[in-house]
């Protein structure tokens, strides 16, 4: 069984970074926060789940009961530098 090779990294403005990220780097550059966003920051491997967990549960907590277990983590709380497609409903 071969192994998937990992991505490649790339200098991208003097930083090592993933394709996967610079591909949507336009929309990176022109995002616009509305005043109710909540943007977190955080370092890679350092608790990004966690906290978008925590925020979420804090901000919606009168909000439908089920929400943590019908909508999963990365759709209630988008990451704004990586483009996923769309993937259709199975």
């Amino acid at each position: 069984m071969e192994v998937p090779r990992r991505p490649e990294m790339f200098d991208f403005h003097g930083v090592s970074i993933l394709n996967v990220i610079t591909d949507n780097w336009d929309n990176i550059q022109n995002f616009k926060a509305r005043p109710d966003d909540i943007l977190i920051s955080t370092y890679p491997k350092a608790g990004t789940t966690w906290i978008s967990y925590i925020i979420d549960l804090l901000y919606f907590e009168n909000m439908d009961p089920d929400r943590q277990t019908s909508i999963p983590l990365h759709e209630r709380v988008p990451f704004l530098e990586i483009s996923v497609p769309s993937q259709p409903l199975g």
